[in-house]
């Protein structure tokens, strides 16, 4: 009987009892098995398309070819199509664990810097994987994007913690109505009706807003969006995957992070808006309901690591098959 025994008075203290549900890990396996499935079709199965002559037959406008080859090839085609709905699974998901990832680490700034190196060491395989070469600044790696996002949480936390000066809520105060405005209009290249409508919608909103919450919430809420606008803007500018509906993703996941279903509700929602082909990250409510909060298994640098990794492995397969010069940007 050893000294644990004769503490408890001769009884083996219970084991923790196990939290029902699924483990951090567990999703996240569940996010990296829909990103492989949806790079798979996006690096490999892309070029065999291609390499046929989709494209070619696709903007001709003729109708009858591409039917014809719609039929020749449809079991590629269609995999291909249902593999990338698979995928769309991905991207949430990451994005909610970010959100969980800056509430619970204990040093955001090696949390920033881990992503930012990753961003930097997955863009040669992206490239690759992507165009074919190993440099294009067209287009970069989603690392990026949650690299802003993260960024973006971190100064909506700063100004929700700090008391700014009189002058920079003020400021705010503009920058929170004319901020989406001028974001709509860089997306959409529009600089009348867009901007017209930003204004008019924020403004609106703000009102109601501050009769709601009141005036200091009202500023505080003017002071999140437009750091928030701002880094969305800096995703469009470098041109990150998912870009500034990434980032604004993030965002509302992040305000709406005390509830977990809602919050991914929120996040599918905006990517949806962004893309109907978005629509199947629906599915994703699944397992963020499921999800137990617990950590799981340690294996945070394999999953930093696989995104690179794989990336680089798929355009390998992509050249032994003779498809290494077929580019899709």
């Amino acid at each position: 009987m050893d000294s644990v025994q004769l503490d408890m008075g001769g009884q083996v203290p219970a084991a923790p009892a196990r939290k029902k549900g699924i483990s951090g890990s567990t999703v996240k396996i569940i996010a990296v098995a829909a990103m492989l499935i949806d790079h798979i079709a996006a690096v490999v199965m892309m070029r065999q398309i291609l390499e046929r002559g989709f494209l070619e037959i696709a903007n001709s406008g003729n109708l009858t070819e591409l039917t014809d080859w719609l039929m020749e090839n449809a079991v590629l085609f269609y995999t291909y199509q249902l593999m990338r709905y698979i995928g769309r699974l991905g991207f949430p998901i990451f994005c909610f664990l970010l959100v969980e990832g800056f509430q619970r680490t204990r040093d955001v700034r090696k949390y920033a810097l881990r992503m930012g190196a990753f961003a930097l060491i997955s863009e040669i395989p992206f490239d690759l994987a992507n165009a074919g070469k190993a440099f294009n600044m067209g287009y970069q790696n989603v690392y990026f994007t949650l690299l802003f996002g993260l960024l973006a949480l971190c100064c909506i936390k700063y100004v929700t913690d700090h008391e700014l000066p009189k002058a920079v809520r003020i400021l705010f105060n503009i920058t929170g109505v004319l901020s989406p405005a001028a974001y709509l209009m860089m997306a959409t290249r529009d600089l009348f009706s867009a901007g017209l409508v930003g204004v008019l919608a924020t403004g609106v909103a703000l009102l109601i807003y501050r009769k709601v919450k009141g005036g200091p919430q009202a500023q505080l809420f003017c002071a999140k969006l437009t750091v928030l606008v701002f880094w969305m803007c800096v995703a469009d500018i470098v041109k990150t995957d998912y870009a500034g509906m990434g980032v604004l993703t993030i965002g509302v996941m992040y305000l709406y992070r005390q509830r977990k279903v809602i919050a991914m509700l929120a996040g599918c929602i905006v990517l949806t808006l962004m893309s109907l082909s978005e629509i199947t990250a629906f599915f994703t409510l699944i397992p963020i309901a499921l999800y137990n909060g617990s950590r799981g298994l340690k294996m945070k640098y394999f999953f930093y690591a696989f995104y690179p990794v794989h990336l680089l492995l798929l355009y390998l397969v992509s050249v032994l098959l003779g498809l290494g010069q077929v580019a899709m940007l």
